[in-house]
């Protein structure tokens, strides 16, 4: 291939003009300069007399061809750095991720069809290869070497042009590599700046050419951008679903939001979007219907106008699996309603065993709910380990003196390190005060002397005031509070509790400790200024507490009709609370919320030995059955640098639920069936990544390449592409003169002047 040679305008632009002679460019001007007064001289006297106009126009031309004749006998040159041809490498790398499928181009086409249309239809490729050795790659997360248009997908979950041009790089170390052409619509969802790799690049001359492909700004828009939901429930719960969503030129339209099951719809909400370009969160309740793993497709209604459909739709993985019941310890003080009714609401409850131990009279106590003779055979767990069998305990109505010292400090130990849930029912006795009683409760107890006359004591006498009747009061914290939901619907949520009957009593406390939460209060009493909370939680160390300063909830049950499930609910929602949070022997964690075809699935599974401390001593093996039902078996390694963490890792190929079944043999070998082996599951869906936005990023793609010495081109201006590459300086280029005397343009400027100078004297009648 010869030398492109430049026209003047490209010469002046790409390279530098001089004179081979050294004649500078000034002294040039001043002979120009001379040239024009010495033909005006010449012009002062003519054989025939001419106008003004006339001698202008003769001047003027006979001064041109001087000038030519002068510039071409100086030898003008172009000196400018041009590629070695053929001798020279370029790398074209191409974005073949998801988000070059959007047809937001004219005519409905879409980015990867306008980049096949521009570089392989229309030759630009072809042209570039004439003065380079073409090497082309794909790239979405991850990056291949293509042989041409059949290489390209559309298919890449992720976009990492930073992987792109460090895989580049390395493929290609050793070359003499000229530049880099990028294609691409700069919608890089990585989490590692791509300008950085561009600017070690630009360090060692190899500049990069950005062409990007898609509209800037796409108008109309509607996308699912983050989706929250518990992937594990138990049987009969209500959990919320949190749908953030982002638009584009729908402000203030009203949308639905659905959320199927298969072809059943299992909850629709209206919702209004808000400001374009700031996502809104919205809240959605659901129960699962089926004991097993449940994909929901959550949908936003496609809108008129919208450019992406694909971002319309997002699917989740609810895990609903039959689970071993978690058992909660309930010790009572004394037979009485409230332990009656509920014992009641949870004996349906497959997900709950409520072990009890209730004093009957001086030392006497019954026992139900009971595994084995053996459970509480003795009264209260009388080690840790016994203890810790537990996921919640309850105390309703107990006097300190059932426990000693060292199992108060059980207690405190079971929630804060064991992470167990803890409940107090009813009254609460005063000897509690400054003991771990005290620490895990939401609320601070006072002795009855230092209250006001009308708070003491009349949980137990009807006609004093905290004895009333009384219709307790949602607060805005348990009005949206999954614990105290009776309906999904916030109306009919307040209707059932509006019809609830009333409550007879209240403990009275002292005020809420900070970081708790009312749910339910007192409408009209107060302490310090604060309504008298009737049900309050907080977290507290590892685990939860729940305080229920009212002993009469179960007029809820006695005094509505027997059908009525809002007495069984709230508590079966309160102990599951209580109880879900508490840590099992092995758990298992993803790294993320949601994986896609090609994703790295990073496992992580914390092994706790009876006393609930991590084992490190543990063999694990990981079974995963992929949505094709094929299993493969790994092994998991412990992570030196965290106690009691194993970890695994692989990539995922299918779309579907894959499920997970970790067995654990412990080097005491002494764990129970229940706690040598754990399940989980995950779903892998489509993407939302690529889709969420996905207008092009100019400026991403030129900071890159400026930052590399290279020129940013949109596609419809990348004709111009091949030109300003073999005149951009690179580690490869070299010096190269071009003769500028003998273009044939010029010649032909020089011939037209002198006939037109030859036929207008002739027809002036000049010699």
């Amino acid at each position: 291939m010869q030398y492109t040679e430049p026209n003047l305008l490209t010469a002046f632009q790409e390279g530098n003009f001089s004179f081979a002679y050294g004649i500078s460019p000034y002294l040039f001007g001043l002979f120009v300069i001379l040239i024009v007064v010495g033909v005006w001289a010449t012009y002062l006297k003519t054989t025939r007399p001419l106008s003004r106009a006339w001698k202008s126009f003769f001047i003027a031309t006979r001064s041109s061809v001087l000038v030519i004749l002068l510039f071409c006998l100086l030898r003008p040159v172009i000196t400018t750095q041009q590629v070695s041809p053929q001798e020279t490498y370029l790398g074209v790398l191409i974005d073949d991720s998801q988000s070059m499928s959007i047809a937001d181009l004219a005519g409905g086409q879409t980015r990867r069809q306008a980049v096949a249309e521009q570089f392989f239809e229309n030759g630009l490729l072809d042209e570039l290869a004439e003065s380079f050795q073409i090497r082309s790659f794909r790239f979405d997360k991850e990056t291949q070497r293509i042989a041409g248009i059949d290489g390209l997908t559309e298919a890449g979950t992720a976009s990492s042009i930073n992987q792109a041009l460090s895989y580049v790089e390395d493929q290609l170390n050793g070359l003499p590599l000229g530049g880099l052409v990028l294609v691409s619509d700069g919608a890089d969802n990585s989490e590692i700046d791509p300008v950085i790799k561009a600017q070690e690049f630009g360090n060692r001359t190899i500049p990069i050419f950005t062409v990007g492909v898609g509209q800037e700004d796409i108008p109309e828009d509607i996308g699912i951008v983050d989706v929250t939901a518990a992937k594990t429930v138990l049987e009969g719960s209500v959990f919320n679903v949190q749908v953030a969503l982002n638009h584009q030129g729908f402000e203030g339209q009203e949308v639905q939001l659905t959320v199927m099951d298969g072809e059943e719809l299992v909850e629709s909400r209206t919702v209004i979007l808000g400001v374009a370009g700031v996502p809104r969160r919205f809240d959605l309740e659901l129960t699962p219907e089926r004991p097993e793993l449940i994909v929901y497709d959550l949908q936003v209604e496609l809108q008129s106008g919208e450019i992406i459909e694909q971002n319309n739709h997002y699917s989740f993985l609810v895990d609903n699996t039959e689970k071993p019941a978690l058992d909660i310890l309930y010790l009572e003080g004394h037979p009485r309603n409230e332990y009656k009714f509920i014992r009641r609401a949870v004996e349906d409850d497959t997900s709950l065993r409520m072990a009890t131990y209730l004093q009957t009279g001086p030392e006497k106590y019954y026992r139900q709910g009971i595994e084995s003779p053996t459970e509480l055979s003795s009264g209260f767990p009388e080690s840790k380990e016994a203890l810790y069998e537990y996921e919640a305990i309850i105390l309703g109505d107990i006097e300190k003196s059932f426990f000693n010292a060292d199992q108060l400090q059980m207690l405190e130990d079971f929630v804060a390190e064991r992470g167990g849930g803890f409940l107090m029912s009813g009254m609460v006795d005063e000897e509690f005060i400054n003991t771990p009683i005290a620490d895990i409760l939401p609320i601070t107890l006072v002795e009855e002397n230092f209250l006001q006359p009308h708070l003491r004591g009349g949980i137990r006498r009807g006609d004093h005031p905290t004895g009333e009747l009384f219709y307790p009061r949602l607060t805005n914290n348990g009005e949206f509070s999954p614990l105290m939901r009776l309906a999904s619907e916030d109306a009919q949520n307040r209707t059932l509790w509006s019809q609830l009957p009333e409550l007879q009593g209240v403990y009275v406390t002292g005020r809420i400790k900070p970081g708790a939460t009312v749910l339910l209060e007192h409408p009209i009493l107060n302490y310090q200024d604060q309504a008298l909370p009737i049900i309050a939680s907080q977290r507290y160390g590892s685990g939860r507490s729940i305080s229920v300063t009212t002993a009469s909830s179960w007029r809820w049950q006695m005094m509505m009709e027997s059908a009525d499930q809002s007495h069984e609910t709230i508590w079966r929602q309160l102990l599951r609370w209580l109880a879900v949070s508490a840590p099992e022997r092995i758990t298992i964690e993803f790294d993320r919320e949601f994986y896609n075809v090609g994703d790295e699935v990073n496992i992580t599974t914390r092994v706790l030995n009876d006393q609930y401390e991590p084992d490190n001593d543990a063999t694990l093996w990981m079974q995963s059955t992929d949505p094709l039902d094929q299993v493969t078996d790994t092994p998991m390694e412990w992570d030196i640098e965290e106690d009691g963490v194993y970890r695994a890792s692989f990539t995922v190929e299918d779309e579907g639920v894959f499920s997970l079944l970790v067995d654990v043999a412990s080097a005491a070998g002494n764990a129970s069936a229940d706690s040598s082996e754990k399940r989980a599951a995950f779903v892998v869906t489509p993407s939302l990544r690529e889709y969420t936005n996905a207008e092009m990023d100019s400026g991403l793609l030129a900071r890159i390449a400026n930052a590399s010495g290279g020129s940013y081109f949109n596609l419809a201006d990348s004709a111009n592409l091949a030109d300003t590459i073999e005149f951009t300086p690179n580690a490869y280029s070299r010096e190269v003169q071009i003769d500028l005397w003998d273009q044939p343009w010029l010649l032909a400027l020089l011939i037209l002047l002198m006939c037109v100078d030859w036929i207008a004297r002739r027809m002036r009648g000049l010699s």
